[in-house]
């Protein structure tokens, strides 16, 4: 009989023949252990005939007592010190959990696609901790998609590299990936600005010129310019800049120009930086959109001191860009009962920027800053539309027009014009806008409504609001009833407001008598007012409510943003 000896047998055999090892080749012995060992060739197989020989076993290396290579003998079992995760290396060498002995080294075995990073087998490809090779970790909620990290980007995001970046504002990413702005240089619209002299245009009509106003800005802080003329330049005779300071001029008085200004000089200051404005203004008291559009002579006045800033920058070595015009205006449309005053809005900044970009050469856009008319009840009246179509305009032009809030909490002098405070306060309130549109390249968004809901009876409203929380405040502006609320629809007998209250930091939640079943159904904030009464915290169409906003001013005045007057449909 012949058969393939294996190993173990082999080691057997060789320690039962004992000295017979040596007897190589030698025949006898007797009874049944006579065997003859025979290879059988290229086969392998031996067969065993007659006397035990185990000449092929001795030939055959061995390691400890006995045991073939690559065998060892730990404690008189035959391991292989490679591959035995018990004895890994070495005798009693285990390897821990998890692990696996190679080459007698305890390690991780990884299947086809794993990377061993540690003492883990990990996926490159999709693995976040791991991304692309070992230790390469993607940001929090940073999907590994194909060995690279590929973030979620917002609405406005792009992705570069690894990052979500906002080409329209990243210094490092202006416009496209890598495209870094120089040092101080802010990226907005995705474009680097170099401009050193920020022209600032202010227009309107009376409280853009100060009428009515006391001077309270005497002195230049920072390094803001006007025209030789004034700040009411004109459009003659501008021949070079001085420092920005207030004057009065017969019945003109305080602008918002020295607010604005010096408090976005402040701010900049403040971060080891340099803003410097040139403040003109170009609007006439009392007049329409009709006599201060495009083609006018208050346009042209604008247009004027642009050019003269241009080429005044220019002997100076300087580049100059107008950058933004501010608008105080609404009154004589809202007594013309101008339905269209929100396209006329639209074409006055996009006149304002085609003109002004062919004059400079800028590649900046102009935007339009603009508050919301707070005074239709001195006109006896009770509710207006230019406040709804200045926030229609906004909405139109998300990008290029931007409502700074309303004026019902502001001092009024006479219920229309503001006191030298006010116009000097609600400069600050425009260089708030100012500042996060031209410097920090976001958009502007008053406290107004961005979601309404109904249940019911029960209206709820989540507000926009730019520094939570919200806060009702009966102490700067008199409760004119229900915080300022109300609802309406087309039953001519709507149901009351029964409760109005903060649901959380940007909610406010309207409960009714009754679930409203006419349509039309409307809810209104500072829309209605007593005609005849004077526009202002104590009588105008007015509101309470008002967000924490704690940004510093100049002068001591408290700058929460006041909700906008607003009229929205409720589902």
């Amino acid at each position: 009989m012949s058969r393939r000896l294996a190993p173990v047998l082999l080691c057997v055999l060789a320690c039962q023949s004992g000295s017979q090892v040596e007897e190589t080749g030698s025949t006898g012995g007797t009874g049944s252990e006579a065997t003859t060992a025979v290879n059988t060739g290229e086969t392998g197989e031996t067969s065993v005939t007659g006397v035990t020989s185990v000449a092929s076993v001795a030939s055959t290396p061995t390691t400890g007592a006995g045991c073939p290579a690559p065998l060892a003998d730990c404690d008189g079992a035959c391991v292989d010190l490679e591959h035995d995760p018990g004895h890994c290396g070495d005798c009693g060498v285990v390897c821990g959990d998890g692990l696996t002995c190679v080459e007698g080294v305890c390690g991780v075995v990884c299947g086809v696609g794993g990377t061993v990073c540690g003492e883990q087998c990990v996926d490159p490809n999709s693995d976040p901790a791991h991304c692309g090779g070992c230790d390469h970790a993607c940001a929090d909620g940073v999907a590994c998609v194909v060995g690279a990290c590929v973030p979620e980007c917002g609405a406005d995001e792009t992705v570069c590299g690894e990052e979500c970046v906002a080409l329209a504002r990243d210094e490092a990413n202006c416009g496209g990936c890598d495209l870094a702005c120089a040092a101080d240089q802010p990226c907005v619209f995705g474009r680097c600005v170099d401009t050193a002299v920020h022209h600032l245009l202010i227009g309107g009509q009376s409280l853009s010129v100060g009428y009515g106003s006391q001077v309270v800005s005497v002195e230049q802080p920072f390094e803001n310019v006007m025209f030789n003329t004034g700040v009411r330049a004109g459009a003659d005779g501008l021949t070079g800049f001085i420092p920005l300071v207030e004057t009065a001029d017969g019945g003109l008085g305080e602008t918002i120009a020295s607010g604005l200004a010096n408090h976005v000089a402040g701010q900049a200051r403040m971060l080891g930086g340099q803003h410097t404005i040139l403040a003109s203004a170009h609007g006439v008291s009392g007049q329409p959109y009709s006599v201060l559009k495009k083609g006018t002579a208050s346009f042209a006045a604008g247009m004027a001191q642009v050019a003269a800033g241009t080429t005044i920058a220019a002997t100076q070595g300087e580049t100059h860009a107008l950058r933004a015009v501010a608008i105080i205006h609404g009154e004589s449309d809202h007594v013309a009962n101008n339905l269209g005053y929100a396209n006329d809005l639209l074409a006055w900044q996009a006149d304002y920027e085609t003109d002004a970009t062919a004059i400079t050469g800028q590649v900046h856009p102009v935007v339009m800053f603009l508050c919301q008319m707070s005074s239709f009840t001195a006109y006896n009246a009770a509710t207006s539309p230019i406040p709804r179509a200045q926030l229609e305009a906004a909405r139109a032009r998300p990008d290029r027009i931007f409502v700074v809030g309303p004026k019902y909490f502001l001092p009024y002098v006479d219920g229309v014009h503001l006191s030298g405070d006010g116009e000097r306060w609600l400069g600050e309130f425009y260089a708030k806008a100012y500042r996060r549109v031209l410097l920090d390249g976001m958009r502007w968004r008053p406290l107004a409504p961005a979601i309404i809901t109904r249940e019911g009876a029960v209206i709820t409203i989540g507000f926009e609001v730019p520094a939570p929380p919200l806060v009702f405040d009966e102490l700067a502006v008199s409760n004119p009833g229900n915080f300022g609320f109300e609802f309406s629809d087309s039953s001519g007998a709507p149901p009351a407001i029964t409760e109005v209250m903060l649901l959380d930091a940007t909610t406010v939640r309207v409960t009714l008598a009754s679930p409203p079943a006419a349509a039309n159904r409307r809810i209104r904030y500072a829309y209605t007012g007593v005609p005849g009464q004077p526009g202002g915290p104590m009588t105008g169409a007015r509101g309470n409510l008002r967000d924490s906003d704690p940004t510093p001013s100049l002068h001591g005045y408290p700058l929460a943003n006041w909700a906008v007057h607003f009229d929205e449909p409720v589902p």
